[in-house]
Formats: C-alpha cells, sequence, structure tokens
C-alpha cells in the first residue's frame, strides 16, 4: 500500500469502498475473507476487520454471521420526516422488496408511561410487538411497537407487512399524525442477533406516539434503524 496519512483502517476501507462504487464487487457478492484480504492489503486481519465494521455501520457491507460478508446497497433508503408513511411502504418506494424475518406479541400490564399515552382507551393490557423488517431479505429494521391490548392481532402473520394498514383494514383506526423523538442507542443482543451486526452497535432510534383519526393515541412505536441502509430529509424553514 502506498504512504498516507490516513490510519491504515481507513485506508483500506477506502480501497474496499472504491471497489463496491466501480461495480467490481457488486451488491450481493461475497467479499474475500479477513485472511485474504489481509494479504491483498499488506496489513494485519484486524486492520481488516475495523475497515469491514466501519462500511457495515455504513450499509457497504452485510456481515451475516457462520457465512460471510456481502456487499450491501450504498444507495440508502431515504425519505422525508415530514411524511407520515409506513415503514413497508418507505421500503418499496426506494425499489426494494419489503419483509419480515421475526414476529413475537407479549401481552403484559402497560408502564406508567403507557397508561398516561393510552389514557382514553382505559386499557389494562397492552400488546408489545417486535418485529424484524427487511429490504430485499436484508435485515435494516428492528421494530418495537405498543397498542392497547384490544388492538392486538392474534397471530404474527397478520403483520407480514405495515401494522397501520392492519389498525386501519381491522379496526378503522386510521393512523394521522405521530409525535417523534430521535436518538442514537446501541443494540441490544436481541436486536444484534437478529440483524446480524455486532452487540452494542450503534442504531438510529425513532420513538413515535401515533394519533389516531379522533387525535388519540394508539401506537407507541420505537424503531431502530440500521445505519446506512436509510437516509432521513429534513426540510427547514427560518422563522
Amino acid at each position: 500500500m502506498q504512504p498516507n496519512r490516513l490510519p491504515l483502517p481507513r485506508q483500506v476501507e477506502a480501497r474496499i469502498k472504491e471497489r463496491i462504487i466501480s461495480g467490481e464487487c457488486r451488491a450481493g457478492e461475497q467479499l474475500p475473507s479477513e485472511e485474504e484480504l489481509a494479504h491483498e492489503y499488506g496489513v494485519s486481519r484486524a486492520t481488516v476487520r475495523e475497515a469491514v465494521s466501519s462500511l457495515a455501520l455504513q450499509g457497504y457491507l452485510i456481515k451475516r454471521r457462520g457465512v460471510g460478508t456481502f456487499v450491501g446497497q450504498p444507495d440508502a433508503i431515504s425519505g422525508g420526516l415530514e411524511s407520515l408513511i409506513s415503514i413497508t411502504e418507505w421500503i418499496r418506494q426506494s425499489g426494494r422488496e419489503p419483509g419480515t424475518t421475526f414476529v413475537e406479541i407479549d401481552r403484559r400490564p402497560p408502564t406508567a408511561h403507557e397508561r398516561e399515552l393510552f389514557a382514553p382507551w382505559k386499557t389494562e393490557e397492552v400488546a408489545e410487538i417486535h418485529r424484524v423488517r427487511t429490504a430485499s431479505q436484508i435485515p435494516v429494521l428492528y421494530c418495537i411497537d405498543v397498542i392497547p391490548g384490544e388492538f392486538a392481532p392474534t397471530k404474527g402473520s397478520e403483520l407480514d407487512e405495515s401494522l397501520l394498514t392492519f389498525l386501519e383494514k381491522r379496526w378503522g383506526q386510521v393512523i394521522i399524525f405521530a409525535q417523534t423523538e430521535i436518538d442514537v442507542v446501541t443494540a441490544s443482543k436481541p436486536m444484534a442477533d437478529h440483524l446480524k451486526v455486532p452487540r452494542a452497535t450503534p442504531l438510529l432510534c425513532l420513538r413515535q406516539a401515533h394519533y389516531n383519526q379522533h387525535s388519540t393515541v394508539l401506537l407507541w412505536s420505537q424503531d431502530h434503524f440500521l445505519p446506512g441502509h436509510f437516509r432521513f430529509d429534513v426540510r427547514r424553514h427560518r422563522q
């Protein structure tokens, strides 16, 4: 490798990224092993590992445990936060195929925060729904949704796609707007396992209180996005 002021992992990262952007390595193809890349670039496996991990966080590479590392989609799924559409539609509009690889529904008493949110429903039970959403079979998002128990699906297969569509078609509850907070969190072990990333990987979290056509909170969601797979656009106006 040529001398460069950049640290070695960043140099390797730039070389691999160049191969992906140029089309030499195409989306879906498996990357050579760490050992092969280390030999090719004349660096240690630890250096290659750091470079690959960085590219995975950016969405250029997908690390699949026990299988290998594959070239991802460099172009992020993008959209404006001012528009409230389902994750399913958002992924579909990007030209990818939306899917779900994991659904778990847990009925439990509401927390103090949820009692306050869902006060108009006077609910004594909520349904906490965990799902992993995919874009063209690549895990990109871990969703945690909480709704009053009376609106919960009876089985996971009812949530193959959009929860917003389910609430509208099944219960006539139309989500009109949402109040959103944005935060950065680290992936828990269950999230990391399902998203096939290392534990404590940074995730962009959107916490949202969704309001129905009567301006009543019906859904509390926490959507955990893998960096590099999504880009959020916000139009700001000077007051």
